[in-house]
């Protein structure tokens, strides 16, 4: 019985003389937490009955003062709902709205937030949790809402109080709740329009409503708070809150700024510039939060789904600033919706709904927008960018919205493409995209205006351009050329006095599809083609779930896999003996002549029922995978450790052993290996990251051609980590090592269990006795395989400087003959080089150009250029890659010179990072390594500019590394700098002095 005696609250009971008419007695305390708040028993009655009990009055507010006294009362269940009604109501009280920013909605506000939303929260129902949603929506309950998160979150001790974990879980929902919507922002700013007369009151509202949303103060606030709940350890944490993740709350941001824009909404005449021109402010801070893509996708397809109109009306709001942003941003987007590694794919129908798209975004404001249209086409660094099916349908946009554009656009291109520093110093996938964009603007202005085209090719630049293109030391840039002026040439000149150049290269397949860029025809189609289209890609990104019928007929299972096919008919059952009966024979002879037979002894217990429970032991053990599809299966198991275990055990051995045999890990190599480059370890598994780098390599040597270029671009995609990119990188630089034929079992290849079919082995415990098989090491990084090779590139120069150093001694250094014979009979003949030949477009060229993409798109603020242990392990890759194809490497000259100038952009990088530095240097040590003697005098002769530029850079590292200058106190990674650095200067001083050699012996000659 004490425990109905306990005290539920101490209150003051306010005199008669100061009570107001029409109040009942109000009792005032401090607020308690949900979980220490006790309601009485007039509350209980209350909430059961629906009706006020005769103990505990309902109390009422008429003024909004009175309401604020109520609120801070401690109200019962009623009470509470009754207010806030009359809150959410227009014409709740007289001339008084929480909607309307004040400083009395402030007190009531933050008394709903503060003391109501703690108490009451979790006891509420759906209906009743919605009127405090509606109170809060609004600037003044948002801004209360995220100050409450914040003070029950600070980095301090308060945020890790027991008592504070039920009001932070709660603020957390009911903020959820207020911004859940698509029109949340137009019923803000149409409220505020509505009840705020006052100019200057609802200008300074209205910027407060911009710097709310496009401020990213929302998602730092709540993710501040899960992140406090987490770290709490209390069970009553919230799940994670979308307002928490950038990507979804940018999407929603685009959903609400276009539902300001959608004419379906019922907004008063007089408020559309009121109501629409915040919009505009809201897109261009938009821009500026991150995750523009999300933004964009969620603006673009609420646009295109609601209002036809809606991209001209938004365009006109946008500031002049922030248009280029966002043309740029949609470009992007749109680029990334269709790529182009699936160009084939994209029909014209695509491209012309692309267009429509554009040119619904320029329409408002052309001359403005195309001349952003041109300046972003014309830009290297952002045509890069683009995909192709993008850059068609700009190119059919300009020449339907402004032909005289599209003129001063081809002029640009061809004077960026004839210009000698960007034939020299250009990546080559800018290049390329230039190239593209040139050809199919030249055969767009070619049906409108011939004339315009024949002036341009008659022009002196373009004659020096390809007097340049052609001039040029690299491979690629003199393809370019001769391709550009054959297609220029076709356009323009009769037939037999067409330029052509009689090469194989310009009759190549790669050849005829960039000639045929000038006959390309794209038309502009109707909106409503890029909302199907845009359904089209949802359903193949997110395939519907078919749902089982309910009246189907289950498959019979055997061993708890499905079984197919007709039924097995039924054993026939045995009704009576067949054959000869057995008879028992009984024999007279004691039982004591069986006295020397000994019994068998007792078998031992097996090690499965070792239980006294026979219901705990474990009999359904997941059975290693046969086909890739258990496989993948295994994988995404996340509830059941022994099947995820057993799946990253027998993956990289199961895809060997399928690789050649049909096409089972080809259908499903992307898939899988998209798997692998997202997946997790719940369980803790044991060499999880080993077991995983072993299975990516055998997908990749699986299928090089497809999975090469596929997990060099993904190494660069957004949403991965640091770890995972790694990852990535590792195994394009062992798989490739392996592919080149170093597949003796070291502590770099592992040897893998059951890598063939099943033959006539002995089992694992008798093959260990019988073999002097090694057992499995754990597989190292790529630091360890760099290591090795630096130490391989070391041993010879260390070697040379110790015969100089001992020169004197030159006449007792005498090999006898039969030591060179004994070394010629332990030499073994060396593998085929597999990665020689599809190192360039398999590897390097997916990295490098991806690489320029990446830093092109995001410049510092790319994970390679910020992390350098990224750009290390991407530099260690390429070197890995290039010393294992070694020197019979197709295109050798071509990825010499693209290589050394990635390694010459990396040196203001390098200065600053000595991890960075070390892995330039290891890259150009090995690069020298890997070409000939007649390659480097070639080398020499060529691009004496990038020798000079790279000796003197080296020399300079030398000898700020001999000085300690590079690391104070680092003697050990000084000394290795200055190790790397010597034996580049070496190479380079080796390849200048056979430079020198052939010279001069000519001469002489």
């Amino acid at each position: 019985m004490a425990d109905f005696l306990t005290a539920v609250k101490t209150a003051r009971v306010i005199p008669e003389k100061e009570a107001e008419a029409g109040l009942t007695a109000v009792k005032t305390s401090k607020p308690q937490p949900a979980q220490e708040l006790q309601k009485p028993r007039g509350t209980e009655s209350t909430r059961k009955t629906g009706t006020p009990s005769s103990s505990t009055p309902v109390k009422d507010a008429a003024t909004p003062e009175e309401a604020v006294r109520v609120l801070r009362s401690q109200p019962d269940a009623e009470t509470l709902l009754t207010i806030l009604r009359k809150l959410s109501l227009p014409d709740g009280f007289p001339a008084f709205h929480l909607d309307a920013p004040g400083p009395l909605q402030a007190q009531i506000l933050n008394t709903i937030v503060g003391d109501t939303i703690p108490s009451f929260w979790p006891t509420l129902q759906a209906g009743e949790k919605a009127l405090v949603v509606r109170c809060l929506r609004n600037v003044t309950g948002i801004n209360a809402l995220l100050a409450n998160l914040r003070a029950v979150s600070s980095p301090g001790g308060v945020s890790k109080r027991s008592d504070l974990a039920g009001q932070r879980a709660s603020l957390i929902r009911v903020t959820g709740q207020v911004f859940d919507g698509h029109t949340v922002i137009l019923d803000l700013l149409t409220n505020l329009n509505r009840l705020v007369t006052d100019k200057i009151r609802r200008d300074l509202a209205q910027k407060e409503i911009v710097n709310l949303f496009g401020s990213g103060k929302v998602i730092s606030t709540v993710a501040q708070a899960e992140d406090a709940a987490r770290q709490s350890d209390q069970s009553g944490a919230p799940a994670a809150s979308w307002l928490a993740v950038g990507s979804e709350y940018t999407g929603w941001f685009g959903r609400n700024i276009a539902a300001l824009f959608d004419q379906k909404n019922e907004i008063p005449l007089g408020m559309y510039g009121e109501v629409r021109g915040p919009g505009g402010l809201l897109l261009a801070k938009a821009l500026n939060l991150g995750y523009q893509s999300a933004l964009v996708k969620g603006l673009v397809s609420e646009v295109v789904s609601r209002s036809k109109d809606g991209f001209t009306e938004l365009m006109e709001y946008v500031p002049k600033y922030a248009k280029r942003q966002f043309l740029e941003r949609t470009l992007r987007w749109l680029s990334e919706f269709c790529p182009s590694a699936g160009a084939a794919t994209h029909t014209g129908e695509n491209i012309s709904s692309i267009a429509a798209l554009l040119t619904a975004l320029v329409q408002s404001d052309q001359i403005v927008c195309t001349q952003h249209a041109r300046a972003i086409c014309s830009d290297p660094n952002l045509t890069v960018v683009l995909s192709q099916p993008v850059r068609r349908a700009c190119i059919a946009t300009l020449s339907g919205i402004a032909p005289d554009e599209l003129q001063n656009l081809l002029e640009t291109l061809m004077t960026t493409f004839s210009d000698r520093i960007f034939i020299d110093h250009s990546p080559v996938l800018q290049q390329d995209s230039l190239a593209q964009t040139l050809l199919l603007a030249a055969g767009c202005l070619h049906r409108a205006n011939p004339v315009a085209v024949l002036m341009i090719a008659r022009s002196s630049g373009h004659m020096q351009g390809t007097s340049n293109r052609l001039d040029a030391s690299g491979q690629r840039a003199r393809w370019l050329g001769m391709v550009v002026a054959t297609a220029i040439s076709g356009l323009v000149d009769r037939e037999g006095s067409r330029m052509e150049f009689g090469v194989d290269e310009a009759k190549t397949e790669e050849a005829l599809w960039y000639l045929n860029l000038v006959k390309v025809q794209d038309r502009v189609g109707a909106l409503s083609d890029f909302g199907a289209l845009l359904a089209r890609q949802d359903k193949a990104v997110k395939p519907a779930r078919k749902l089982p019928s309910a009246h189907a007929k289950a498959l019979p299972s055997l061993n708890g896999k499905l079984v197919f096919g007709p039924p097995r008919p039924p054993t026939p059952a045995q009704t009576e003996v067949i054959g000869e009966r057995v008879t028992e024979l009984l024999d007279d002879v004691s039982d004591e002549e069986d006295d020397d037979l000994k019994p068998y002894a007792k078998p031992d217990s097996d090690p499965e029922d070792s239980d006294e429970d026979a219901t705990l032991v474990n009999r359904n053990k997941p059975r290693p995978p046969v086909y890739v599809r258990d496989l993948m299966s295994m994988l995404r198991d996340d509830k059941t450790p022994d099947r995820f275990q057993l799946g990253m055990k027998h993956a990289a051995p199961l895809i060997r052993r399928k690789a050649n045999f049909g096409r089972e890990v080809k259908d499903h190599a992307e898939e899988l290996m998209g798997l692998l480059c997202n997946l997790q370890d719940p369980f803790d598994t044991e060499q999880f990251e080993e077991l995983k780098l072993q299975a990516m390599i055998a997908i990749l040597l699986s299928d090089v051609d497809a999975m090469g270029p596929w997990l060099s671009t993904h190494a660069f995609v957004e949403g991965y980590s640091i770890a995972q990119r790694c990852t990535m990188l590792s195994a394009l630089g062992l798989g490739g090592r392996e592919l080149a034929g170093f597949k003796d079992e070291d502590d770099l290849n592992p040897a893998l269990p059951n890598t063939g079919f099943p033959s006539k082995r002995l089992p694992a415990r008798l093959h260990a006795t019988y073999t002097n098989a090694a057992p499995n090491k754990v597989s190292v990084r790529l630091n360890s395989t760099s290591k090795k090779i630096e130490d391989h590139l070391m041993h010879p120069l260390a070697l040379q400087a110790a015969d100089h150093s001992t020169a004197h001694l030159n006449a007792v250094k005498v090999r006898t003959f039969s030591s060179r014979m004994a070394v010629e009979r332990t030499k073994r003949k060396p593998a085929p080089n597999q990665l020689a030949k599809s190192f360039a477009r398999s590897f390097f060229f997916p990295l490098a150009n991806r690489y320029q993409q990446e830093l092109a798109a995001y410049g510092l603020s790319s994970v390679f250029a910020s992390a350098p242990v990224v750009l290390v392990t991407f530099l260690k890759t390429l070197a890995l890659l290039f010393h294992a194809s070694g020197p019979a490497t197709v295109g050798l000259p071509e990825l010499t010179m693209e290589f050394w100038d990635l390694l010459l952009s990396l040196r203001v990088k390098a200065a600053g990072d000595i991890a960075v530095l070390g892995a330039v240097l290891f890259a150009a040590l090995t690069l020298l390594d890997v070409n000939t003697a007649d390659q480097r005098r070639l080398l020499a002769q060529e691009e004496a500019k990038r020798v000079v530029e790279m000796q003197q850079w080296v020399q300079v590292v030398f000898e700020r590394a001999g000085g300690g200058e590079m690391v104070s106190g680092g003697s050990e990674e000084e000394a290795k700098i200055r190790t790397l650095a010597a034996g580049v200067l070496v190479k380079i001083g080796e390849m200048v002095e056979e430079y020198q050699k052939g010279m001069f012996g000519r001469i002489t000659g």
